[in-house]
């Protein structure tokens, strides 16, 4: 019973604010409108171990095209190691946007897939910087709702951290402030660039050098479950994030690390060479 709650805690939220960072499944075709648009881009494709207390919890694969221009990514969450003995999770999320400049702006989110004890799956659209939920199966009647004028220009996971990573290749900086809508949830994200230095030990050889440390603290907002007051989960969640060139795939996540107020440390580690297809 202990190793569930302690994965479920993560589980919430690796599918509330990590799977963008490390990106999923190259799925047929590519991940989605946006990336077919750009066939000539190269689809980058990688893999990263997330692990809790020492122990690996899950695996998550991913493919993304990111351009100036327009992103399109595609990821798969699953449970692995000894964790994937107590609670499975199998989610696929996808989304696709474009960028104004500097400014990211999604067009599309979904996550489909077996989470916390059932399939479930959420689709997200946006019309003038609103987030418009246009699946959320199951309803969630044990959560508040979350007002309309709080979500506008709140953006999807996926749209965070994809613009994160256009921010440190075309700028070398990750500073900024989001608000994040997950269908359910609202919270905030701050980020500041930390410098360059190197990533902790533990990196393959392939990288290891001096590499752009991203600090963010995420924390949410609103949409918490009803009677929860006094949950750990409205505590700030700070963490750091590592960027290093890597072969051709430029500018890619080779570490994170989060900590989380129930589950302590979480790392998501890059692993092998990110692999580049057209």
């Amino acid at each position: 019973m202990q190793h569930s709650r302690l994965l479920s805690g993560g589980t919430a939220l690796l599918r509330s604010l990590v799977p963008g960072l490390c990106a999923g499944f190259l799925l047929a075709g590519g991940a989605g409108p946006a990336a077919r648009a750009e066939g000539v881009l190269p689809q980058t494709q990688v893999q990263y171990r997330v692990y809790a207390h020492g122990f690996k919890v899950m695996d998550i694969q991913a493919s993304y095209r990111l351009s100036e221009t327009q992103y399109g990514v595609a990821a798969h969450i699953k449970t692995g190691g000894f964790f994937g003995l107590f609670m499975k999770t199998n989610l696929q999320t996808s989304a696709q946007g474009h960028f104004n400049g500097q400014a990211v702006e999604p067009s599309a989110y979904d996550s489909v897939g077996w989470s916390r004890g059932r399939n479930r799956h959420v689709s997200l659209t946006y019309r003038d910087q609103m987030p418009e939920v246009t699946t959320l199966d199951p309803a969630e009647t044990d959560r508040e709702s979350v007002p309309d004028a709080d979500k506008k220009g709140a953006i999807d996971t996926l749209a965070v951290l994809m613009d994160l990573l256009h921010q440190v290749r075309t700028t070398q900086s990750c500073d900024g402030k989001a608000k994040v809508f997950d269908g359910m949830r609202l919270s905030t994200l701050s980020m500041h660039s930390g410098g360059l230095q190197r990533i902790p030990s533990g990196g393959p050889l392939e990288w290891g050098d001096d590499a752009l440390r991203c600090d963010f603290v995420a924390q949410q907002t609103e949409g918490f479950k009803f009677n929860s007051e006094n949950s750990k989960l409205r505590k700030p969640q700070p963490g750091r994030a590592w960027f290093e060139k890597v072969g051709d795939a430029g500018f890619v996540a080779v570490r994170v690390e989060i900590d989380h107020p129930k589950m302590g440390r979480i790392t998501i580690i890059l692993d092998g060479p990110p692999q580049q297809t057209t």
